[in-house]
């Protein structure tokens, strides 16, 4: 019969809801190694093919696949990927180094200061909007040209041909497009050199048109024609945007882009084989609700599309149609793009570092070399200047990058570097939720110039965080470093070069070490001793030995959780296993309904609370 719950707790061992008497002598106790042997079944050797019993490592020599990737172990992550940066370099194979600095070109607080390149006699000049007037430079900014007042108003819009700039204005009762070549304009008849267009608001060049818009209309400006709705590609009736924001010429035809309400739409305008005319624009691509449309471009049978909320690739198929890609989020939106090699640039407003260090805007950068996936090209911060106004024009002028903020002016790259730059390369798991324990970093770095350093910090998920950094001249490494008390599910982190300006310091390996933390189990060979009679601290105990064994089988076929104490000690456990070994049945027991001996019960330890 079972004990009264007052008797069984003279009793030295919980089990469960009862407590038990054990023979001391038969106890056997053991932990259970939680690293599981692991073998690579992957054709290439790696970090994976290393022995797991000791420290586990995380390494990181390429950084060509970009930011976005905040979590930088998971099944889906990419190796090449990194979270977030300021003032970094990653572009180049195995390395990164700081960016090129950037200065003031030319100060000027006009609010449209929208800039286009064209080159004209031999001459090539870089141009920007100014108020109503326009000024031009061939001289990296020494000295500029003024073209004063082309249109009779403030420029709303400009395009270039390659050879001839365009600009839109409005006046109080009309609207100009002007063509500007080299410095000069002229106020020649209507479709020679200008064109009278009323409510004109933007002008483009696309596969040899000039286009212009009014509104939800778009018309095809002609040299000795007089602009007129006979011209019109979309006309007041076409209905379908309020208002237009980009055109574009690609291989297979044009593309322009406008808003309806809070939706961006892309339209295709084929080209007539016999007649040359443009085709009313058919529906290409729409936007997600709530995502407008503000710039496209053109990019290897690609059209990159800025919008509100970020940039996005889409691919032509047939017919003209278009079909685009996830979103990469940019703050703030894209309104400008300007295509350089591998890679396009694009306008990043009052981009807020990771880092701290105040108010910037400037680029951002995709690379088209690689796609981190379907349609999602690799992208990371790039040039940035100490403001927080908006960018307004993207140009590139013998090999330097150019851009102009609203109420500030030109900004130039610069022949010197950033002076510090960082990468935040993710969160590490090392492949498992359970804790581990930084142990060391190590850093491998070009041969280091006097005022550069390469420092690489650890940051856990709770308060942990310490920096190792390699900052002595004429060394290459500062070999491997211990470190200590970063402990955490997850460990991130952070690479900071530092430099005098006039060279960069240039990273190309980092490694991490770390000891994982899992739960340690221990199983515990509990030798219960099952008598009708059993004494401890002097006190005789009477139990039901058959009623006692039934209640341990039950813990063991349910698989249930219980409480586990001795002494000072609790543990969460389940029952393993019920064992009477061989020597342990003493006798049958008086009653003859069980037998009396000492059972061995196989308990493993679980993580609790």
């Amino acid at each position: 019969m079972p004990l009264h719950q007052t008797v069984r707790d003279a009793l030295p061992v919980r089990l469960g809801d009862r407590k038990y008497n054990i023979d001391l002598t038969r106890l056997v106790r053991a932990t259970v190694d939680p690293i599981r042997q692991g073998f690579d079944t992957q054709g290439t050797p790696g970090e994976q093919s290393l022995n797991q019993a000791g420290v586990w490592k995380r390494s990181r020599d390429d950084w060509e696949l970009g930011a976005g990737q905040r979590e930088a172990d998971t099944p889906e992550s990419g190796l090449r990927r990194f979270h977030e940066s300021t003032g970094i370099n990653p572009w180049v194979k195995n390395e990164v180094s700081l960016l090129k600095d950037t200065e003031l070109a030319w100060s000027d607080t006009s609010t449209n200061l929208y800039m286009a390149t064209a080159t004209s006699g031999g001459t090539d000049y870089v141009y920007f909007c100014d108020g109503p007037n326009m000024q031009a430079s061939n001289n990296s900014f020494g000295s500029t040209d003024p073209i004063i007042d082309p249109c009779g108003d403030d420029i709303l819009g400009i395009a270039s041909d390659g050879t001839n700039i365009y600009v839109v204005g409005n006046t109080t009762t009309n609207a100009k497009i002007v063509k500007v070549t080299g410095t000069s304009h002229t106020t020649s008849t209507d479709g020679t050199d200008h064109w009278m267009l009323n409510s004109a608001d933007g002008v483009w060049v696309a596969n040899g048109y000039l286009i212009a818009s009014v509104g939800d209309r778009l018309t095809v400006l002609s040299v000795g024609s007089v602009a007129s709705t006979n011209a019109d590609i979309a006309s007041d009736s076409f209905n379908q945007v309020d208002s237009w924001t980009s055109v574009v010429g690609t291989p297979v035809g044009i593309y322009a882009a406008g808003n309806q309400g809070q939706q961006g739409r892309i339209y295709y305008i084929g080209i007539n084989d016999s007649t040359s005319a443009l085709n009313v624009p058919v529906i290409a691509a729409e936007l997600p609700m709530g995502e407008t449309v503000n710039v496209i471009s053109e990019y290897g049978g690609l059209v990159v599309i800025g919008t509100n909320k970020g940039i996005r690739l889409a691919q032509i198929t047939g017919e003209g149609y278009l079909t685009y890609g996830p979103r990469i989020d940019i703050t703030n939106g894209v309104s400008y793009l300007l295509s350089q090699g591998e890679f396009i640039y694009f306008n990043w407003n009052d981009y807020v570092s990771p880092f701290g260090g105040g108010d910037r805007s400037g680029l951002g950068r995709l690379s088209l070399k690689e796609l981190t996936g379907p349609l999602i090209p690799a992208y990371a911060s790039d040039l940035m200047y100490a403001t927080d106004e908006d960018i307004q024009g993207i140009v590139i002028d013998d090999g330097t990058l150019l851009f102009s903020v609203s109420g500030v002016g030109v900004i130039k790259e610069s022949t010197s570097y950033e002076t510090t730059g960082s990468i935040n390369e993710g969160r590490f798991r090392w492949g498992v939720t359970e804790l581990k324990a930084a142990v060391s970093v190590d850093l491998r770095h070009a041969t280091l110039a006097a005022s550069e350093s390469v420092a690489i910090t650890l940051t856990d998920d709770t308060t942990g965080t310490t920096t190792i950094t390699s900052d002595t001249d004429a060394t290459y490494t500062p070999g491997i470093k211990s470190v200590s008390g970063v402990v955490g599910e997850y460990i991130s982190p952070k690479v900071t070069l530092v430099g005098p300006g006039t060279s960069t310091p240039t990273l190309h390996r980092w490694t991490t070490r770390a000891i994982p933390m899992p739960f340690v189990a221990e199983v515990i060979q509990l030798p219960i001793i099952l008598t009708e009679q059993t004494q401890f601290d002097n006190r005789d105990v009477y139990q039901d030995t058959y009623d006692d064994y039934a209640y341990i089988r039950s813990l063991l076929e349910g698989r249930a959780l219980v409480t586990f104490e001795m002494g000072d000690e609790s543990k969460t456990v389940y029952v393993a296993g019920v064992n009477y070994e061989q020597g342990a049945v003493q006798q049958w027991s008086d009653r003859g309904s069980w037998f009396e001996g000492v059972v061995t019960v196989s308990l493993v330890t679980v993580q609790g609370d």
